[in-house]
């Protein structure tokens, strides 16, 4: 503008020389690719560009105030362009932000919903777990008792099997105990086996019929002694007379020796007969030792086969001959272990005693 001032002309000055472009090229280049970047707006702020540096060219033509005013809405423009631009930056960056943010609230709440699930599922995987733990605690609980009580049984069955095997002890001594006085009660006995039923009755009485088997088998010891029977008897006491054969006749020798005496000579002599049939006469056992000896028979039977001169001692002892010498056994356990150090021995029995086991464990069995 002309300012009226004192020693002034008072026409305006000339117009500053502007220089032939106000931009130069290497800040056109920057512009260009800032508006490159903002895409279809950018391209037409360059082409606005463009048109300015044009009448930037052409702004020799323009007065000063033309020229200020004009540049004034350059700067406007420029300025409302800009502001429009940063506004649509700011716009599409704030729904491009409002859209990943709705995108990972979404993934979030996903994410939240999955842990939900995950936590329900959890609490009702500990809850099974603690029900487990309950089951456990509660069948160890049960197993330990059941394990107190076993323990108690298993105590109280060592007992009862302690007092068992005392009471079989004490049951053998008595059966023993009571076959020994039965055997001390029957040791004067005689029994004769094989007398026809009513003999007695012609012999008239037993006496005469014990003499009478003296007189005709031991002569001798009719003429040296005198025997006498306390009592005699047939047993059983009843006769069945679907039997064959005739009932055992049982007589009490007064003296013992006597019984023995005629004993002994019944070895010695073999055959033993009344009226010229065959009887037989032997000690009256009771049930338990005549069983006893009768479980020797296979041995003794083998034994007798093999020359070992076998014998039933009194009460069921087995004698025999082995080696010279006489061997003596109150029972087959004793004979098995001898039998085991004796091969020769052990050749001869293995077969009867094998059998003689089976048998045994069948009877148990059974």
């Amino acid at each position: 503008e002309s300012q009226s001032l004192p020693g002034y002309n008072s026409e305006p000055p000339a117009p500053p020389a502007w220089p032939d472009t106000l931009f130069g090229e290497s800040d056109l280049i920057l512009i260009l690719n800032l508006f490159k970047k903002q895409g279809r707006k950018g391209v037409q702020t360059m082409q606005d560009s463009l048109n300015i540096q044009e009448d930037l060219e052409s702004s020799e033509k323009w007065s000063y105030k033309e020229l200020k005013e004009h540049l004034r809405q350059m700067e406007w423009n420029l300025k409302e362009d800009t502001r429009q631009q940063i506004q649509a930056a700011k716009e599409h960056i704030e729904n491009e932000l409002h859209k990943q943010i709705k995108e990972e609230v979404k993934h979030l709440y996903q994410e939240i919903e999955i842990i939900k699930n995950n936590q329900t599922i959890i609490l009702e995987m500990k809850e099974t777990i603690n029900q487990i733990k309950n089951s456990i605690e509660s069948i160890t609980n049960r197993v330990e008792q059941v394990e107190a009580r076993t323990s108690d049984n298993e105590d109280k069955i060592y007992h009862l099997e302690k007092s068992l095997a005392n009471s079989e002890r004490l049951v053998k001594n008595h059966e023993k105990n009571i076959q020994e006085l039965w055997d001390n009660i029957k040791k004067p006995n005689l029994r004769v086996i094989g007398i026809e039923e009513g003999t007695e009755i012609q012999t008239k009485g037993m006496s005469n019929l014990l003499n009478e088997i003296i007189t005709e088998n031991f002569p001798e010891i009719k003429k040296e002694t005198d025997i006498q029977i306390e009592d005699a008897y047939r047993t059983p006491s009843t006769q069945n007379h679907s039997r064959p054969t005739p009932r055992h006749i049982v007589m009490k020798i007064s003296n013992i020796q006597n019984k023995e005496k005629i004993l002994k000579a019944t070895r010695e002599r073999r055959q033993i007969t009344f009226r010229g049939k065959p009887i037989r006469l032997t000690t009256d056992f009771s049930s338990q030792t005549l069983k006893a000896r009768r479980s020797w028979n296979n041995v003794f039977q083998t034994l007798k086969d093999n020359g070992c001169q076998p014998r039933i001692l009194y009460p069921a002892k087995l004698s025999f001959r082995y080696d010279n010498e006489i061997k003596i056994f109150h029972d087959k356990q004793k004979l098995k272990e001898f039998a085991a150090r004796k091969p020769a021995l052990q050749s001869i029995l293995s077969k009867t005693l094998h059998e003689e086991e089976m048998k045994n464990n069948n009877q148990n069995h059974q």
